[in-house]
């Protein structure tokens, strides 16, 4: 059983059935150039009314740290996923400051792309790694790499346009802590799919 994200999230409905459907983690984007970026006022009133087993999370690029913080106290975030080029000093000083957990976004292209990773280990609670799926040999040798990854004793979500079809393979060959579904699982780029959301999250958690 995986742990379940659903990202990408643009509207009150969406985030709603996923807390519905069993998903542990919420993303919203507080991307600037993000298509799916939200309102802080949104993600606040959605917040407020989240069950204590479900944890929303703000995903942010290169912002600064007044900013996050502004943010994460806006929304009573416990958790922020940083897709930049955040250092790993960032990372440990909005953990310290702001009492988050810290996701950071990696993408996976070959063998290179895994060596950052080790200054993070200490200074991130959880990894989350882009493995595009440009065909079935690439998809197979980033999952290769996420495993490896693995080595480092970080828990890290797979991403990357998965869908539900996709999940037993992430399962077996990357064995990641969670699965963060975002486009894979999309009707109109902010809307999600009821059905596909539904089966990527019972799939995910080993349920038929």
């Amino acid at each position: 059983m995986a742990k379940v994200k659903i990202c990408g999230l643009a509207n009150y409905n969406d985030a709603l059935d996923a807390t519905n459907l069993g998903a542990d983690f919420l993303g919203f984007h507080f991307i600037k150039e993000s298509p799916k970026k939200v309102s802080e006022k949104m993600v606040s009133e959605i917040v407020s009314k989240l069950p204590p087993f479900v944890a929303a999370v703000g995903v942010f690029a290169d912002e600064d740290l007044k900013a996050v913080s502004k943010t994460v106290k806006k929304c009573s975030l416990k958790n922020v996923q940083f897709n930049g080029n955040e250092t790993p000093g960032f990372c440990k000083t909005v953990r310290d400051e702001l009492g988050v957990k810290v996701f950071k976004f990696f993408r996976l292209e070959n063998d290179e792309s895994l060596l950052p990773l080790e200054s993070y280990a200490g200074n991130a609670d959880y990894f989350v790694f882009d493995a595009s799926f440009a065909d079935g040999e690439t998809m197979k040798q980033n999952y290769a790499l996420a495993a490896k990854a693995g080595n480092l004793k970080v828990p890290f979500f797979m991403s990357g346009q998965i869908k539900p079809e996709d999940i037993a393979q992430v399962l077996e060959a990357a064995v990641p802590f969670g699965i963060d579904g975002d486009s894979g699982i999309e009707r109109l780029p902010k809307r999600k799919d009821y059905g596909k959301m539904n089966a990527f999250i019972r799939y995910a958690h080993g349920l038929k």
